[in-house]
């Protein structure tokens, strides 16, 4: 009925549930007056519990009381052993309650001693092997596994209250043919081999899995352990001790059919899979698989191993494909538990594979993990290439538009040149027609130079485009021969200095001695022209102009240094582009077709040299030019 234990004051810190319904107790105690009694209590036997425990602490061995309940009828037998320590005081009690209808209690002898105290005779001593049974069943009752003693011979003596649990059967069942009709036909023969074997003295140290029929004819697996204890003065039997693993097996066996089914599907695809167990030890693998990671050994061979323990069969240029790109990576994917659709691998050796992760459910729970690997190395170069392209029209896209915002610059740019000069010379020719009739000559001659400098803008613009689409095109003729740089210098900037005077800038030169140039001189003074035209334009009253000329490393270098408003250094590039100006001088509203330098520029490629921008004060402009001697021009001669 139940087991108690209490220290040595006889207050219990141990009562069985069992008990404890049985009495219907409440707290630790109430057992222990039940079961031990007050000091100086007696019942109807006088003071039983008391002599009880004086003859238990004394022989040592258990002595017999019986229980009753607060109403006085008498519910179980009860036997206490008395627990000495090392150092022979009492240190506390282990007692179990048993029914009445299994153990009687026994008689006072002729001598009127109590059945609590032992008999002088050795038959008395034979009552404390059944004790000491009924104490070890009511201890393995309660334990997680099913225990089963069985006699010397084999026949069945004892099973649990957990056997009784999970089979079904109710306490007291025997089978009609002994244990062995309870197990499944097929595990027949394992079970009794196993048997014979603890009989004769050969106990089997390894559980063993056998199917065993409950109570509703459902077969359940139990993994036992068999163990010899013929020889234990307490047991004398053998001791089956079972785990029940039926729904740990079912799983197993439903993960391996769908692993059957499942590895069908993987041996007929064409991609490489792998498919491994929850402990990550693989479960299948395919042709494609061993081929893809260039494994020297047939699928079947790697089944039962995990990917770590294929590392040397694995090639060099390969690691484990599960854990690239990153160890992280992989422990998020398995974390997640969740379906990983195309994660890119780049490998060593340049290719690419595309993995998937499926995780495998049983019943609710991640038991597999399923990896699938393409090679899409060939995939991913054509996006590559796509991407490029697409870049690349992107960006052209995007000269697209800077060319349609320049060309509208352009046009309404050009537009005003355009219309400046012809309003001029149009306001002139009328007034000019108008003057004839009076005789204003001295009128009529500046109207007539007002006419021709506006005609002579107009014929510059229009000599501009036209000498910009022939560079564009390739169709500029070159006139080569060879050209004094001093005197081409001197002469461009005397052509400039009445105008830079009238503005009240002073325009001056550096000139150094140097051997002639090849090239077309006429096309050199347009550059130097340009630039002059420029610094004058841009250069404040007051302001001043410094051309240089001198021979430095087999080249001429041509500098035009200004005092005027400057380049926004994040212009500076972009000033040399068809039809661009500075903010700056559209800010200013100073005249001009952004065309001046992309000519310049273009000329200077022609003649294998080059111009730029060098770095200035903040209010100037520096612009350097290098023409190489002895280089004929690309085009010449065109």
């Amino acid at each position: 009925m139940g087991v108690f234990a209490a220290a040595a004051d006889g207050r219990c810190w141990y009562v069985s549930q069992r008990l404890v319904d049985a009495f219907e107790l409440s707290g630790g105690h109430e057992a222990a007056r039940l079961v031990l009694g007050d000091e100086g209590a007696s019942d109807a036997s006088g003071s039983r519990p008391a002599r009880a425990r004086s003859s238990a602490t004394a022989t040592g061995r258990p002595a017999h009381l019986r229980l009753e309940t607060p109403s006085g009828s008498i519910v179980a037998d009860c036997e206490v052993i008395a627990q000495v320590g090392p150092d022979g005081e009492l240190a506390g009690w282990l007692g179990v309650a048993t029914r009445p209808a299994l153990v009687a209690a026994p008689a006072p002898d002729a001598a009127g001693r109590p059945a609590s105290e032992p008999a002088a005779d050795p038959a008395a001593s034979g009552r404390l092997l059944p004790v000491s049974q009924r104490l070890l069943e009511t201890l393995v009752d309660t334990s997680p596994d099913i225990i089963t003693v069985l006699e010397p011979d084999g026949a069945w003596r004892y099973s649990n209250a957990t056997a009784w649990r999970l089979l079904g059967y109710r306490e007291g069942f025997e089978a009609d043919q002994g244990i062995l009709a309870l197990v499944h036909p097929d595990d027949l023969a394992a079970a009794s081999g196993i048997l014979a074997e603890v009989l004769a003295g050969k106990p089997a140290s390894t559980p063993v899995a056998l199917r065993v029929r409950a109570a509703d004819g459902s077969w359940r697996f139990l993994e036992t352990i068999t163990e010899d204890l013929t020889d234990d003065p307490v047991v004398r039997g053998i001791v089956l001790r079972s785990t029940d693993v039926t729904e740990r097996l079912r799983a197993r066996e439903r993960l391996l059919e769908a692993n059957q089914r499942l590895g069908t599907v993987i041996d007929a695809l064409p991609i490489a899979a792998l498919l491994e167990d929850e402990h990550r030890s693989v479960l299948l693998t395919n042709e494609a698989f061993v081929e893809l990671f260039e494994i020297p050994v047939p699928p079947d061979e790697l089944t039962g191993h995990s990917l770590e323990e294929l590392r040397p069969v694995l090639s060099l240029r390969f690691g484990d494909p599960t854990r690239d790109p990153s160890p992280e990576r992989l422990e998020r994917i398995l974390a997640g538990r969740k379906t990983v659709l195309g994660d890119r691998i780049p490998l060593a050796d340049g290719r690419v594979l595309e993995r998937d992760y499926v995780p495998v459910p049983v019943e609710g729970e991640v038991r597999g993990h399923l990896w699938l690997f393409r090679d899409v190395s060939h995939q991913a170069e054509t996006e590559a290439v796509w991407e490029q392209l697409l870049e690349s029209q992107f960006e052209e896209n995007r000269k697209l538009v800077e060319l349609d915002e320049a060309k509208s610059a352009f046009l309404a740019e050009i537009s005003h040149e355009l219309r400046t000069p012809l309003t001029s010379i149009l306001s002139f020719t009328e007034l000019l027609d108008d003057g004839l009739e009076h005789g204003r000559l001295e009128e009529q001659r500046e109207f007539l130079d007002v006419i021709a400098r506006n005609a002579g803008r107009l014929l510059r613009l229009v000599d501009d485009l036209v000498l910009l689409d022939r560079i564009e095109t390739g169709k500029i003729g070159i006139e080569w021969g060879a050209f004094d740089v001093p005197s081409l210098v001197t002469a461009s900037v005397a052509s400039f200095t009445p105008t830079a005077e009238k503005r009240g800038i002073s325009l001056e030169t550096e000139i150094g001695e140097g051997p002639p140039l090849s090239g077309d001189a006429q096309r050199v003074a347009q550059v130097l022209d340009v630039l002059i035209s420029n610094a004058v334009k841009f250069t404040p009253e007051g302001g001043r102009i410094v051309v240089t000329a001198r021979p430095i490393r087999r080249a001429w270098q041509l500098e035009v240094i200004d005092s005027g408003i400057g380049v926004p250094s994040a212009e500076r590039e972009s000033l040399f582009e068809r039809f661009y100006r500075a903010s700056n001088a559209r800010a200013a509203r100073v005249p001009g077709s952004g065309l001046g330098l992309s000519i310049a520029r273009a000329i200077t490629d022609l003649h294998g040299g080059s111009i730029e921008l060098a770095d200035a004060e903040p209010n100037g402009t520096t612009v350097v030019v290098r023409l190489p001697l002895g280089r004929q021009p690309a085009g010449a001669g065109a």
